[in-house]
């Protein structure tokens, strides 16, 4: 009997299963432990989805380069299918203990029966053949590193959806905007190009401020009025607006009009949500990087615009002699 070289297969179809899952879901999909470790470690939950996926994509296309299955090829496979087992093992241990059981667990235990199913066929001594090289050591050696560098690169840049709770009752979907951790990350970064898709190539170049506002809120009003119902030169303002609640029936006197500025652009949150954000939260945004944020400390943010500060006393005729 002819045996035919194992390909690697069935383990990068798992791994990039399982990041194309969390690419769709968002921060969502993150494991709640690798949630709290990045966390505990300073990193964040956006940096350490990142890293998880450059690290899984790395880790899918190095098998696929490899190619067939050799002694040292299969170790280390094998040693890429314990830790995603571990992980799985890990992931579905603390879904058991926050919350009762759920479909959500059926991912997480598929891809432990996949690893552990990939692990034991590699390690039948059947599947310990010496195929061919189709590439040489060093030249495969700069193609893996290639790849690594390849993954991490488009991981680093990748854009998550925010992490999203949904109320006791399940009747409406919440969204905590956290304005804190926005200051020195771009807008794909804050998770609102996900939510408002046009603000990312608006305040790509040059300055830009953007407030989000409720209709209702007086405040929000008092700001517009106090610091953005004149142009600013070189700024482009705009307004994104945060729609009510699913269900919140308006009072009389809630309407409080447009808001004051006549040189903003309009935009709005989608509704059907409960936005968690205090508003109005002001956003200076420079070359697509947020430079500012707060949503109470506002002269610290706009009073520092050249057009929000006190104009040079100028003269028209020279002094008296």
């Amino acid at each position: 009997m002819r045996l035919v070289p194992q390909r690697f297969t069935l383990l990068p179809i798992l791994l990039l299963a399982t990041l194309g899952h969390w690419l769709y879901h968002g921060l969502d999909s993150l494991p709640k432990w690798i949630g709290n470790l990045a966390m505990r470690a300073g990193m964040g939950e956006l940096t350490a989805a990142r890293l998880l996926v450059g690290v899984m994509g790395a880790c899918a296309l190095s098998l696929l380069i490899v190619g067939v299955v050799t002694p040292a090829r299969r170790r280390m496979a094998k040693a890429i299918a314990v830790v995603y087992a571990f992980g799985a093992v890990a992931s579905i241990a603390a879904s058991l203990a926050s919350e009762p059981v759920s479909w959500s667990l059926l991912l997480p235990a598929f891809g432990l029966f996949v690893a552990v199913a990939e692990y034991a066929s590699l390690a039948h001594p059947l599947m310990a053949i010496a195929a061919p090289r189709r590439l040489g050591g060093v030249l495969l050696a700069f193609v893996v590193v290639g790849a690594w560098c390849l993954a991490i690169g488009i991981a680093a840049r990748l854009d998550f959806a925010p992490r999203s709770k949904a109320a006791p009752s399940g009747a409406m979907e919440t969204i905590v905007l956290d304005h804190v951790s926005w200051e020195g990350r771009t807008i794909p970064d804050t998770g609102l190009s996900r939510l408002v898709p046009h603000l990312t190539a608006r305040t790509l170049e040059g300055r830009s401020i953007v407030i989000l506002y409720n209709p209702e809120c007086q405040h929000c009003r008092e700001v517009f009025e106090q610091y953005l119902t004149l142009p600013i030169p070189d700024t482009r303002i705009i307004g994104v607006e945060i729609p009510p609640n699913p269900g919140t029936v308006p009072l009389t006197g809630d309407d409080l009009g447009k808001m004051p500025c006549e040189s903003c652009e309009w935009m709005s949150l989608p509704p059907g949500r409960h936005y968690a954000i205090k508003t109005p939260t002001v956003l200076v945004v420079m070359d697509g990087r947020v430079t500012c944020a707060t949503n109470s400390d506002f002269p610290a943010c706009l009073s520092s615009l050249p057009a929000l500060k006190p104009p040079a006393s100028t003269t028209d005729s020279p002094p008296p002699r």
